[in-house]
């Protein structure tokens, strides 16, 4: 259970980073682009320290 958490959140963070990076190079969309790079990190963040929290637990919710 733990092996496949950690792929899943290996997998859903480099979906998330690549998303910013995207993001963060096409810097012409009418979106700000710290706006929109700065809500993705903050999402990514979240996510990264809860399920970083729940593996510690023994990946208890």
């Amino acid at each position: 259970m733990k092996n496949t958490a950690k792929s899943w959140l290996a997998i859903l963070m480099g979906v998330i980073i690549a998303i910013a990076d995207i993001v963060w190079v096409y810097q012409s969309w009418p979106v700000p682009v710290w706006i929109a790079e700065g809500a993705i990190i903050l999402v990514a963040d979240v996510i990264w320290v809860y399920l970083d929290y729940s593996l510690m637990r023994g990946g208890k919710r």
